[in-house]
């Protein structure tokens, strides 16, 4: 072979294949990005509606602490009942529950705290402060979405005296 036969330009057939060879190592790597950000699209999509689903059971658990607190203020027996042992409330905000797949299942319990001095406005000597807490627990079904959340308050009473 001489020098001449080396330098020869390729021939149709031989660019024509190499024409193919690129378009097709194109083609690849497209294919392999729109995968790529179909993926990075799904996970983003998952990500935003796990956040969702915790917004709204955060939401729920902390009306429903809302909603005890106002209830108990007018029902001070509940509190009473509460000073022996933890009081299981019932529902409020959101009373159907876990009845349909999908809703927000939730719980509420009263506990004693102990006792206290009373807040301030008040006659050391002639009240008591009595320390509550709420716990609104929520969970949406089938996800493991929950919020569990505590408010604690002081309820004052006037002590047995003169």
């Amino acid at each position: 072979m001489d020098q001449s036969e080396a330098t020869k330009p390729a021939t149709g057939k031989q660019q024509k294949g190499s024409m193919l060879l690129m378009t097709m190592i194109i083609l690849a790597m497209f294919v392999f990005s729109g995968l790529f950000i179909m993926e990075t699209a799904m996970l983003q999509e998952l990500t935003v509606s796990n956040e969702q689903r915790s917004l709204q059971v955060q939401k729920v658990a902390f009306g429903e602490l809302v909603a005890q607190l106002q209830a108990l203020e007018s029902t001070p027996d509940v509190l009473n009942n509460a000073r022996t042992s933890d009081q299981t409330l019932t529902i409020i905000s959101n009373p159907a529950g876990c009845t349909t797949p999908g809703q927000v299942c939730q719980t509420a319990t009263l506990s004693f705290v102990g006792q206290s001095p009373p807040p301030a406005g008040y006659s050391v000597g002639n009240y008591i402060g009595l320390s509550f807490e709420i716990n609104s627990v929520a969970t949406l079904d089938e996800t493991s979405a929950r919020s569990d959340q505590t408010l604690g308050f002081t309820y004052v009473i006037k002590t047995a005296g003169p």
